[in-house]
Parts: C-alpha cells; sequence; structure tokens
C-alpha cells in the first residue's frame, strides 16, 4: 500500500471538519488532531474531560472513535482508501487512533456513501413518531454495528421497561450528586455557539413519564417547551465483546457506523447513557443483554416527530496540533 503522498491543504480541511462532526457526552469535542504527511493522530485532549461523569474516560474515548470514523468516510469520498490503529504508540498515550490513507484514485463506494450524512446527524431530543422501524433498517443497523466489531441488541419490551426503571434511578443519583451537576453546568445550558449543549438543543420537557435524557437536570430555561413522549421507545444497546480502552475507540466506530446509517433512513437517535455511568446500573443494563458482552452506549431511536435545534462546532482548526501537508 502507497502511503507516500501527503495530503493537500483542502484535503486536510475537509477531513477534519467532518471529524469534528462527531457525537461527544456533552459536546466537549475533546480531541486533538495531528497531520503528518498521509497519517491522521486522533490525540485525546485531557482538558475536555467529564472526571465526575466518565472518571476512565470511557465515553471520551468513544467520542473519540466516532471522529476517526467520520475521518475514514471523508477520506473514502475523496478516493483514499484507510486503515487504522487503536492506541498505536504506548510512548504517545495521548494519541487513541492512527488513520493512515492511500494516494487518491476513485472514491470508496462501502463508506463515502456516508459522507453527506455527517452534516446532517445530530443528537435529536425531541419525542419520535409513532412509526415502526421496518426490519430491513434494523437488520441495518445491525449490520453497521458488526462491521465495526461491535453488537446492537433490540430490547424488547419487558426490557425496555426495566431499563426506563434504572434510567429513573441514575437521574436521582445525579441530581444528588453536587460534582456531577457542577460539571454538567459547564457544558449544559444557555448560549453555546461552539460547544456543549445550548438551551436551544435540550429539547422539549415532557409532559409525562418518558425514556429521555434531560441534560438539564431540571434547571433549564422557564420558557422551554414541553411534548408529549411515546412511553415505549425503540431502544438499542451498543456492546463490545472485550472491556478496555481500545474496545472503548472501536465502539465510537461502531457507534457513528450506525448513526449516519440511521440517518440515511431518516432516523433520529439521542442517547440514555445515564444508566452507564454509575457500575451498578451499568451491571444491571448488561444483565438486560445477557451478559455476553459490555454495554457501551444506549440509543433511542426512531423518526422525530419535530425539527430541532443543533448544537454548534469549534471551528477545526482550533482542534489541530500540527498539520504537515503538500503545498
Amino acid at each position: 500500500m502507497n502511503t507516500t503522498q501527503a495530503l493537500t491543504g483542502d484535503e486536510v480541511g475537509i477531513l477534519l471538519a467532518a471529524a469534528v462532526d462527531a457525537p461527544s457526552m456533552d459536546n466537549t469535542q475533546p480531541w486533538r488532531f495531528e497531520v503528518a504527511g498521509p497519517v491522521i493522530d486522533v490525540k485525546l485532549d485531557e482538558d475536555l474531560v467529564l472526571p465526575a461523569a466518565d472518571p476512565a474516560s470511557r465515553a471520551v474515548r468513544i467520542g473519540l472513535g466516532a471522529a476517526a470514523f467520520n475521518l475514514r468516510v471523508a477520506a473514502a469520498m475523496l478516493g483514499h482508501e484507510s486503515t487504522f490503529a487503536v492506541t498505536p504508540d504506548r510512548a504517545e498515550p495521548d494519541v487513541v487512533a492512527r488513520i493512515f490513507l492511500t494516494d487518491r484514485s476513485s472514491p470508496i463506494t462501502e463508506l463515502s456513501c456516508l459522507y453527506g450524512e455527517i452534516s446532517r446527524r445530530h443528537t435529536y431530543r425531541g419525542p419520535m413518531l409513532d412509526h415502526a422501524i421496518p426490519p430491513m433498517v434494523i437488520s441495518a443497523l445491525t449490520g453497521a454495528a458488526e462491521v465495526e466489531g461491535a453488537e446492537l441488541h433490540w430490547l424488547d419490551d419487558d426490557a425496555t421497561r426495566k431499563l426506563g426503571q434504572l434510567l429513573h434511578q441514575a437521574d436521582d443519583l445525579d441530581l444528588h450528586d453536587e460534582d456531577r451537576l457542577r460539571e454538567r453546568s459547564r457544558w449544559v445550558g444557555c448560549e453555546r455557539p461552539h460547544d456543549g449543549v445550548p438551551d436551544t438543543a435540550l429539547g422539549p420537557m415532557p409532559t409525562g413519564p418518558a425514556m429521555i435524557r434531560d441534560l438539564a437536570a431540571g434547571f433549564g430555561p422557564p420558557d422551554r417547551d414541553s411534548a408529549v413522549f411515546g412511553p415505549q421507545p425503540r431502544i438499542a444497546v451498543l456492546s463490545t465483546e472485550i472491556e478496555d480502552e481500545r474496545a472503548w475507540v472501536r465502539a465510537g466506530l461502531a457507534l457513528q457506523r450506525v448513526l449516519l446509517t440511521a440517518t440515511s433512513s431518516v432516523l433520529a437517535a439521542s442517547f440514555l447513557n445515564q444508566a452507564l455511568e454509575h457500575p451498578g446500573l451499568r451491571a444491571q443494563v448488561r444483565d438486560l443483554i445477557g451478559r455476553r458482552s459490555w454495554p457501551q452506549m444506549i440509543l433511542r431511536i426512531g423518526y422525530p416527530a419535530q425539527a430541532e435545534a443543533r448544537t454548534g462546532r469549534r471551528p477545526w482548526r482550533d482542534s489541530v496540533d500540527r498539520i504537515g501537508v503538500e503545498p
């Protein structure tokens, strides 16, 4: 494989603009990038981790994996095949993924078809329409996770009800954890044009019991809209067979492939990960999926009932350490 040709400045812009559109916990965007010829390092930014809610940086590494997947998709659109290594160098622990690109030839169909979904995808926190997801689409989403070495478990009605109880417990624990609330206040609410979750992207308050995650923790703006949420949304749990830092990054790759595949079918998704942020509750979520693998993300998936504001992103240049490109 020939990997000697450096990227152009225009290519770097396209690649990194796609990377920063990835989801991350509380939209902290905890990544840095370094470009050396045809090699791109995805690095963890220690200043943007969440020690109270994510002490092991599991969710952070999932977000970095999602950014790495977006890089691969954008590279495919430009005609670069790619390979990657997870945590490639023990001497550089902040490098969580390294992407290797070939010289340009023609668009790589398998991944390039997802490029247009990168800018369309966003976390949707509103109510879903009461429309079933077709079996063919469910199969496509399940397959998307499997391609990246993960598994997508679709919960039945009984497991969904049990999950709802776990989410309620997690929300209660969060509300009584001063460290988490203080940390969340740094990233959630008010006007946040470039990072975090602004008031406009919190979604409406439910008029009754609902399986959502209210990031405002009850302290949202007084004029926040309300809406009726369906009592039994479609829930999928993304899991990996192994539980370690590499598996978390690979879970991020799988997550983003699932999300972009869902977007291509006009589906929307949001996260119900509060039950995974408390070890005891995460063990119970693992029970719900049969204890064969480790739950990494919980997704609420369906057809959106209304339009919703998106979260902002910092300019990609603000997340770059070094760029080596062709003149």
